[in-house]
């Protein structure tokens, strides 16, 4: 095989590649990934982690068509460094090695056979769904963050995405046992899919960075055999569902409404922010003190020292005392768009619904956390 490509087309494919190509595996081909070039002028290049799968075209100067496996980390880190200029990329007269050339630079890198690489993936012929980049984009934005990153919980390790025909509207949730984001959507009442399916985290975080990247304007979307695909231009990714049921999320919604309090987002993000400074611990609780008027944000100890922070809300009712997650509060608050949240609460045992004002389809639940009450008199300052 010998090519020619420029420098910044190449790295550009490489940095799709070398984040899926897994350097950790106990299978240490899977840290590689597979070149074509083909007598069209056009690279092919396959990477993954039997997982997740992502394929790329681009074009080149081939001078001699062939493939084979290359490292991508250590050859992204190479193409990185070099200037934006061609490179050559050839199998050398020495079995099992690859020389790079450009300008001044030359490298000897060793490749592989294409034998034992695992099988690329066929794509449908034809893509059922078309979906808007920035909705796809929104969607993942919004409910990622939420799902648990504890990949043994692999049921709730993924995105849930349900059609409710009933409704019209299909439905996406996102959980990690602690926090929950329940989603229903009328610009997906189409979707063509058979069945619910749960889309692994791994995969919808290479999505998102690839769209990130590929800026695209239009996704394919399919699934089919037990697989998702998705197809944005020259790019391709495959993820492989999880296979099993979902959890019963509903039966930690609250099913009675409570009182409602509004705030307005960015100073309960600035209140949380500054409150948190006291605690290296970023899973200690933060208590809400719910007044007439203002909520009292609170963090710490008499150990590490306490914080308080008072912030101007809508609420006139009793006081009421509730303690949350303080950065699981933050990461709702930075998915939100308008500047007033409604804060929905039922008792000190149940969990918290945080909404933007007058968007009932879509709604993010924390629960409550145990923290155990400080002295009076520090409470009273």
């Amino acid at each position: 095989m010998n090519i020619n490509v420029e420098q910044k087309a190449f790295l550009k494919v490489l940095s799709y590649i070398q984040s899926i190509s897994d350097k950790k595996t106990t299978m240490p081909i899977l840290s590689y990934f597979l070149i074509e070039a083909l007598d069209n002028n056009k690279l092919k290049f396959f990477a993954t982690d039997l997982n997740v799968g992502l394929t790329v075209e681009s074009e080149a100067e081939v001078l001699i068509p062939g493939s084979m496996l290359l490292p991508s980390k250590r050859l992204y880190s190479i193409v990185h460094e070099l200037p934006e200029k061609t490179i050559n990329l050839a199998t050398g007269s020495k079995e099992g090695w690859c020389t790079l050339k450009c300008e001044k630079s030359r490298f000897k890198l060793p490749f592989l056979e294409i034998s034992s690489f695992p099988k690329k993936p066929v794509f449908p012929e034809e893509i059922s769904n078309t979906l808007p980049s920035e909705l796809l984009m929104g969607i993942l934005e919004k409910t990622l963050f939420a799902a648990a990153t504890d990949e043994t919980r692999y049921n709730l390790n993924c995105i849930f995405i349900k059609k409710l025909p009933e409704k019209e509207v299909t439905r996406v949730v996102a959980t990690d046992g602690h926090r929950l984001v329940q989603w229903d959507l009328e610009e997906l009442k189409d979707l063509l899919i058979e069945d619910a399916i749960m889309i692994p985290k791994r995969g919808m975080i290479e999505l998102k960075r690839v769209l990130n990247e590929a800026r695209v304007n239009l996704v394919g979307f399919d699934v089919k055999d037990k697989n998702a695909y998705f197809r944005m231009d020259n790019v391709g990714m495959i993820v492989r569902l999880i296979d099993g049921s979902y959890p019963d999320y509903q039966q930690v919604i609250p099913k009675r409404s409570g009182v409602k309090i509004y705030v307005n987002r960015w100073d309960l993000i600035t209140g949380l922010k500054r409150v948190s400074q006291i605690s290296s611990d970023l899973e200690e609780g933060t208590k809400f003190y719910f007044r007439p008027g203002e909520i009292e944000l609170t963090m710490g100890n008499s150990n590490t020292g306490i914080a308080r922070e008072r912030v101007k809300v809508g609420y006139d009712g009793y006081p009421i005392t509730f303690a949350f997650n303080g950065r699981y509060c933050q990461d709702i608050l930075g998915a939100f768009e308008d500047e007033e949240v409604e804060i929905e609460l039922l008792d000190e045992d149940s969990p918290g619904i945080f909404r933007e004002k007058d968007k009932d389809n879509i709604f993010y639940l924390i629960m409550p956390m145990k923290i155990e009450e400080e002295e009076e008199d520090e409470q009273a300052e």
